[in-house]
């Protein structure tokens, strides 16, 4: 059995959350709330859509994003990223890697690519320049064909992360030893 790293789907899911935020931005519907301290940052939100909700959940829980607290008059939960995307790479997330964990992220994997998929394909411009080699490389529910195409194995999803899923008790990402 192959599995990506927590750290390496952790990286993918930080991707799309910088690419969501850009597009936000270019739409003119991003925003800006005060963190903790005060200090205004763009806010990422998951709009509550299960394929941007999941990832967050997952990045929230490694602490690699935070909560925005709620302003009056918008509806939340808001998040913003406390790494870039170089930092999120470097970054010590052994304390993450147990197979519970890489069964939540690839779970929230699987509903973050599913929409973009057609027929199993994993479309590559679409995933970090990173993915073919931290992640689909690594892991085999990804299948890498001759021609350099990825597909995503569904039948090996399920027979691996999806069995253990169902017997998940707490479908969170937590520190080893931890609950």
């Amino acid at each position: 059995m192959q599995n990506a790293s927590v750290a390496a789907l952790a990286y993918e899911f930080l991707f799309e959350v910088y690419r969501k935020m850009d597009l936000d931005r270019k739409r003119g519907n991003i925003r800006s709330l005060p963190d903790e301290n005060g200090t205004l940052r763009e806010a990422f939100h998951h709009e509550f859509s299960s394929n941007w909700e999941w990832p967050g959940g997952v990045l929230e829980q490694l602490g690699v994003l935070r909560i925005l607290q709620p302003t009056r008059g918008l509806w939340g939960p808001n998040f913003y990223p406390v790494m870039t995307l170089d930092e999120c790479s470097v970054a010590n997330f052994s304390k993450f890697e147990t197979f519970d964990n890489y069964c939540v992220a690839m779970s929230s994997f699987e509903v973050l690519h599913s929409p973009s998929e057609f027929r199993g394909e994993v479309y590559l411009h679409s995933r970090s320049p990173h993915f073919l080699d931290a992640v689909a490389s690594q892991d085999d529910i990804f299948l890498i064909q001759d021609d350099g195409q990825v597909r995503f194995d569904q039948r090996r999803f399920n027979e691996k992360v999806m069995t253990r899923w169902e017997e998940l008790e707490v479908r969170r990402i937590h520190p080893k030893g931890g609950t």
